[in-house]
């Protein structure tokens, strides 16, 4: 479905401004669509009897038009509003698990548009237990059709800034309501018989339903052939995808899953850490358990990189994994796996509150393949594993009509909105400072400029601030640019080399630098030859890339080295040739100088 933006920027409302809230929920009543937090994911609502306000919801998310919508009530004295029938099982549901991480399939009032339920003549009903949802839907005052508030295929947002993300300047507002508590849309349950059918598994599990209706008869649903109208989101298309391939690993049978029966919590996810140190208190049965969880991981990351030295892995897993890996202390390893850790490996509420988020992150770092652990349980283990397997489609099993995959949009974020801010600085080094180095700067200040905003890799509360500059080894200071090259990288990036005037290297500008490059290995060389105490922050654009495991061979199996000859004195194309060369090898380098930096894409 084709989408085109209708406004310069999406409005980002604080739930504590009680005017924009009112504004926003008369905008919904008059037909515009409003993101809303809930505590499964963020909401993309509109008039549930409005039909033109349900087609913009479609538009938004590039969503196909059969698939059906929830209807999200403030209050349950709504619900008779919405629905033709209340069954006695319905009933049961409502009062037991209202407000919460329900949804129940009900018999439609023609209130209700056929828009809004894809033609069908069932409509789910959700009462979410999120207070500023609740606040929100109060003032709406009329039902609020709301699938996920992302773009249709990709992982559902459990913060604002995800929603902006794929929803800036397509809706109206988003409200912003902090992380979502579970982290995996609500169960929809099919109540329109006498018998229970999950249609969607979510944190009210089987096991929770059987417990209230004191008989163990609901069943699980089985999935839709093409030309069938799902009763239920999630049922039909491939779904939560991110960019990346997503593959399980399954975790060894008999192993004990946390939280898997839990319904709820107290809306606190506490995100444990584990550390080397850690590892050294475990006894060896908890060691083994773990080595054991750990691989899958390991096996399936040296496979791939085996295939393709230039992989990138990504791992959603618990931080005992990561643990295991940094004790391994196998650098190339290391250098081509990022990580995002949900807490205690073997809690599966852990792992569910983090899922899309996870996965969102993980694209950002743009990796090639996501590593995500499974889960072998019989509760909220089930609904993880239906949105991970989801998540794990191939692209060519894309419904016509949805958006192809793509990574996230990158959005704007003030260095205000974190607690702490960190600062690196990468240096550039050459002869003569005034054709090579300088490029190198040119091309990484575009660089960092195109893949803005970062965090820390280690504290996502602090951001991070990149830098890059050049110097040369027998440089004469205040020395313009080589003419050509300056012609040369403004071919490339549209911006020349006029700012910068050449300075010789020195002792003061290797330390104020944290990651030290240089051109040709000799340079290096060099550098720690009269400064072995900085050896540690220094290599050659060559020794760099083999330090990460960077290796290309030529066609008789000769390991490539980077070689980059100074094309002083040559002609034109052969200095643009140069600079797309160092333009290709920055843009293969550049991940792996983030994760040295010790900072992360966001």
């Amino acid at each position: 479905m084709e989408r085109a933006k209708i406004y310069k920027k999406t409005l980002l409302i604080d739930p504590d401004d009680d005017r924009l809230l009112a504004d926003a929920a008369e905008h919904l009543r008059n037909g515009e669509v409003i993101g809303f937090p809930t505590e499964t994911v963020y909401g993309l609502g509109c008039d549930a009897g409005n039909g033109e306000a349900v087609k913009k919801v479609f538009e938004a998310k590039g969503r196909p038009a059969d698939n059906p919508l929830i209807c999200h009530i403030g209050d349950k004295e709504q619900i008779k509003d919405i629905v033709s029938e209340i069954t006695p099982l319905a009933q049961t549901l409502i009062d037991a698990f209202m407000p919460g991480p329900i949804t129940v399939v009900m018999k439609k009032a023609d209130s209700v548009s056929d828009q809004t339920t894809a033609g069908l003549d069932t409509v789910g009903v959700r009462m979410p237990s999120h207070p500023v949802a609740n606040k929100f839907l109060k003032l709406c005052k009329v039902p609020v059709a709301a699938p996920s508030a992302n773009l249709s295929g990709r992982p559902s947002p459990t913060g604002a800034r995800s929603v902006l993300e794929d929803m800036d300047g397509y809706i109206y507002a988003v409200i912003d309501g902090g992380d979502s508590e579970f982290g995996l849309e609500s169960t929809v349950v099919d109540c329109t018989g006498t018998v229970p059918v999950i249609l969607r598994p979510g944190a009210v599990t089987k096991a929770d339903i059987d417990a209230v209706l004191r008989k163990g008869e609901t069943v699980m649903s089985g999935s839709l052939s093409d030309k069938q109208t799902p009763r239920s989101p999630g049922m039909k298309y491939r779904h939560y995808a991110p960019y990346a391939q997503v593959e399980i690993m399954k975790m060894p049978e008999g192993t004990k899953i946390e939280s898997d029966g839990a319904t709820g919590s107290d809306g606190r996810i506490v995100k444990s850490s584990f550390t080397v140190e850690d590892l050294k208190k475990l006894s060896d049965e908890e060691a083994r358990e773990l080595v054991n969880i750990a691989s899958p991981f390991i096996l399936r990351s040296r496979e791939i990189l085996a295939v393709n030295p230039f992989a990138r892995i990504g791992l959603y897993c618990g931080s005992e994994i990561k643990a295991i890996y940094d004790k391994m202390d196998d650098k190339i390893l290391s250098a081509h796996t990022e990580f995002c850790t949900y807490g205690k490996t073997v809690d599966v509420s852990c792992a569910s509150h983090g899922l899309f988020e996870g996965l969102r992150f993980l694209d950002v770092q743009e990796v090639d393949v996501i590593l995500a652990q499974g889960f072998d349980g019989e509760g909220l283990s089930v609904a993880y594993m239906n949105r991970l397997g989801k998540a794990s489609g191939k692209k060519e099993e894309l419904t016509p009509g949805m958006p192809a995959p793509a990574r996230p949009e990158r959005m704007p974020l003030d260095i205000d909105s974190f607690k702490d801010t960190n600062t690196a600085s990468v240096l550039f080094i050459d002869d003569n400072n005034t054709s090579l180095s300088v490029c190198c700067e040119s091309l990484m200040r575009r660089l960092i400029g195109k893949n803005e905003p970062y965090i820390s890799s280690r504290s996502s509360d602090t951001g991070f601030e990149l830098y890059c500059e050049s110097a040369g080894l027998t440089a004469m200071s205040g020395v313009e640019p080589d003419e050509k090259m300056d012609r040369a990288v403004k071919e490339i990036t549209g911006y020349g080399l006029g700012y910068i005037e050449s300075r010789r290297a020195n002792p003061a500008i290797y330390d104020d630098n944290d990651l030290i490059l240089t051109v040709r290995d000799e340079q290096a060389f060099e550098i720690t030859k009269a400064f072995p105490e900085i050896k540690d922050k220094v290599f050659s654009l060559s020794t760099f890339a083999a330090a990460n495991g960077l290796v290309m061979k030529d066609s008789s199996g000769r390991v490539m080295s980077v070689s980059i000859p100074d094309p002083s004195g040559e002609n034109f194309e052969t200095y643009l040739h140069t600079a797309k060369a160092l333009n290709a090898w920055l843009e293969i380098l550049f991940p792996y100088i983030l994760k040295e930096l010790g900072a992360s894409r966001i």
